[in-house]
């Protein structure tokens, strides 16, 4: 067996050095290589609790490999410590599979023989199929501690079992405290794969242990953590800096991720279940096979060998339980261990067939893991983050303000959304320009406040494909020159990633940007919502560039109350003085409005238009959404909804934002004396409907379009000028097919439904 372990450990450390990634990647990598220049817990380099052993090791791998000349040495180093302890974890995880049996004392000698060799076999079958899973497999290619911290685990459980099944002295016991104290400092979720194994060998009777023994293995893992805790707390500037930077760990983490503790639903129940025992196998199916497998093999393992049952559920069942319920599921990574006791309790079901079918169950099982997981591999080593393409394609472009004019790509400084702002921290003085504060949640505000001081910047701006903000800022001002995006499927190898992926736009000063008070899509809404605003309570500001022509503007909403409140008197002003005031009733509401040449005059370079919504004096507070916005000069096509489409909804699970359509529908185009192509993006309505909606759009009763998508659909649509000027901008879209979800869920939602529209522009 110990061919078979050194060439199963020789593959897997042949197969991942060479692939050591050129690039950091997520934010808990980028905490560990600026912990590398300077370790400062407070300043979350890295990151509460501070992982010092591994901040360590990384330091000792990153200084050889920048001796040798590597380009990349932190990322590379970093990244070089978890493919040797997968390599490690090849010894580790059969000598702890092996030690869960029970040592045969008192059995005939070829009884016991054969018994050995069962739990060999099983053991590195189980060792084989844990590493093949895609999970490891790419997680030991990755800069981050979960596979060091999980190779120290593994060790100081071996240990721990050892002695429980009385294959060891209480020495043994006594390292593997040791061992477990120092993995903390590696990983610290790992005190909860070997503390409770711990606990039980103190307790359990019988194990020839005396009080000193007892005390020894207590001294022992004080003495591991005290080896890492008080070098970590010292630098922390004592026990008060140390707590102050660990509760603000506490509180991102509580806060920032959606964990079961926090969102008690049976869908985030579900989530956090696929998300820890399929997706870890590479696909959701392969994840199904394996987990069936595994519940075989726990049934079987309780029926003969009760004790090994136990002694997983001990070794596993507490960490599973905390990350199920403390831990953002659908960061994949941290359910690394919870792939172990799944190999072997499927080799355990896979036993039942005979060595042959252990031997051709695990090798399939095997390669299906294998064959995508190998090419993840190759391309993350090939490729590395998209976020940090999108900044590396940045750093050859030339500071505007450094050359003439603002051509050959020049910019003046780069935006991004908050998920990337720890990169760029990283990338730093290779940025071109200055670096704008990226506020989560409200990075659109660092755009308006820039281009309120510096009214001709030119900005690049890394953004986070998921979210929608970007919608406040004037779309004809900004083009996204590159999308970057993981080129294997995400879960199994880096969901929950941040960052991930990536667009790269340039943006030039736009006609308009609106601050705070919009709901321009679900996303902003929400945030408007949570900051209590609106135009019913404070005056939702937009910044419009200053000039003399005459423009044009469009404002589209809805009167939130019931069916028999008032009307609501929607004023707009600009630079103090009212453009223009109309009544809303409840329901939808869009309007265009003339903003005569001169208004926007002044010698600022952007000038205020306020929107505000004010309820009858007898009545308190109306609330009123503020859903599209647009303003242009003359010749510039707009777009928006008028009647027949629902309110804006997005999904962050797919980062799908959408409107419903009803089964009649009209868009309004600006006519611009020209031929206008519009272009509708859309679900298909065979999700819905036993076959092919039929959509047709017409233009003042001409058809223009008719088409029966089968699939998503993209259509192009040219809107022909003569009509469309006839029409007063009027494109009517029907659809054949229409549903109520109510009629088909129970549900109270009696809206008509006919077709999801997931954008909507015009070129």
């Amino acid at each position: 067996m110990r061919r078979q372990l050194a060439a199963l450990a020789l593959v897997v450390l042949a197969a991942h050095l060479p692939f050591l990634p050129a690039s950091l990647e997520d934010v808990d990598s980028i905490n560990f290589a600026l912990a590398i220049e300077e370790f400062d817990v407070a300043r979350h380099q890295p990151h509460p609790p501070g992982y010092p052993v591994f901040v360590g090791a990384g330091r000792a791998s990153t200084a050889v490999l920048r001796t040798l000349g590597f380009s990349s040495p932190e990322a590379r180093g970093l990244a070089l410590w978890s493919t040797l302890s997968a390599t490690a974890l090849v010894w580790l995880l059969f000598t702890f599979f092996r030690s869960l049996r029970q040592s045969p004392e008192g059995r005939p000698g070829a009884a016991c023989q054969e018994s050995d060799e069962n739990a060999a076999r099983r053991a590195f079958w189980a060792t084989a199929l844990a590493v093949a899973s895609p999970l490891f497999w790419f997680t030991a290619l990755r800069p981050l501690s979960d596979m060091t911290g999980l190779a120290g685990a593994v060790a100081a459980q071996a240990l721990i079992v050892a002695v429980l099944n009385r294959r060891a002295g209480p020495a043994a016991l006594m390292w593997g405290g040791l061992v477990a104290g120092l993995a903390v400092g590696i990983r610290s979720q790992t005190f909860l794969l070997t503390l409770p194994l711990l606990g039980m060998a103190l307790v359990v009777p019988r194990l020839g242990l005396r009080v000193r023994d007892r005390a020894a293995v207590l001294a022992a893992v004080g003495l591991g953590i005290c080896a890492w805790a008080l070098p970590l707390v010292w630098a922390s500037g004592g026990l008060v800096g140390y707590a102050a930077a660990l509760g603000t760990q506490a509180g991102e983490d509580f806060s920032g991720v959606v964990m079961l503790w926090k969102v008690r639903s049976a869908r985030v129940a579900a989530d956090a279940l696929v998300f820890s025992f399929l997706w870890p196998w590479g696909s959701l199916l392969t994840g199904s096979v394996v987990l069936a497998a595994a519940a075989v093999g726990a049934g079987r393992t309780a029926w003969q060998q009760p004790r090994v049952l136990l002694l997983l559920v001990v070794g596993f069942l507490p960490y599973a339980v905390f990350h199920l319920l403390f831990q953002e599921a659908v960061t994949v990574r941290y359910a690394l261990p919870l792939v172990l006791p799944v190999a072997y309790l499927v080799v355990s079901a896979l036993a039942w067939f005979g060595r042959t079918g252990q031997l051709v169950g695990c090798s399939i099982l095997a390669g299906v893991c294998l064959a995508p997981a190998v090419s993840a591999s190759v391309s993350y080593a090939r490729e590395g983050s998209p976020a940090f393409r999108a900044f590396r394609a940045l750093e050859g472009l030339p500071q505007a303000s450094s050359v003439s004019g603002q051509g050959g790509g020049a910019v003046d400084a780069v935006g991004m959304h908050a998920f990337a702002r720890r990169a760029a921290q990283w990338e730093g003085s290779a940025l071109p320009g200055r670096v704008l504060d990226a506020r989560h949640g409200r990075e659109w505000l660092a755009l308006v406040a820039e281009w309120r001081a510096h009214p001709d910047a030119s900005i690049a701006f890394v953004a986070d494909p998921r979210r929608t903000d970007l919608a406040l800022i004037d779309p004809a001002s900004r083009q996204r020159v590159q999308s970057y995006r993981w080129p294997f499927i995400e879960p199994p190898y880096v969901g929950g990633a941040r960052p991930g992926n990536s667009d790269l736009y340039r943006m030039s000063p736009p006609q308009w940007m609106l601050d705070r008070g919009w709901a321009l899509g679900a996303e902003v809404a929400g945030i408007t919502a949570r900051d209590g605003l609106g135009p019913h309570r404070r005056p939702s500001v937009a910044w419009i560039r200053a000039g003399q022509d005459e423009t044009l503007m469009m404002l589209g909403g809805r009167h939130l109350g019931g069916a028999g409140d008032p009307p609501a008197r929607v004023s707009v002003g600009v630079q103090g003085r009212r453009l223009e005031s109309f009544d809303v009733v409840p329901g939808f509401f869009f309007r265009t409005m003339a903003v005569p040449a001169g208004t926007l005059a002044s010698t600022d370079s952007y000038v205020t238009l306020d929107v505000k919504a004010e309820a009858p004096a007898t009545l308190g507070e109306i609330p009123v959404s503020l859903e599209q916005f647009d303003l242009q000069r003359g010749g510039v096509p707009m777009i928006g909804v008028e009647q027949g489409w629902q309110e804006p909804e997005y999904d962050p699970r797919s980062a799908r934002s959408w409107r419903w359509a009803t089964e009649r529908a009209t868009l309004w185009v600006r006519p611009v004396g020209r031929d206008v192509r519009l272009i509708l993006h859309g679900e298909s309505p065979r999700r819905y409907f036993a076959r092919a909606s039929v959509i047709t759009l017409t233009v003042a009763g001409r058809e223009v379009a008719r088409f029966s998508p089968a699939s998503d659909f993209r259509e192009v649509i040219v809107l022909p000028a003569a009509a469309l000027s006839n029409a007063n901008g009027r494109v009517v879209m029907e659809s054949d097919q229409w549903f109520s979800p109510g009629d088909r869920d129970g549900s109270p939602d009696r809206r008509h439904l006919a077709l999801r529209i997931y954008s909507y522009a015009v070129e």
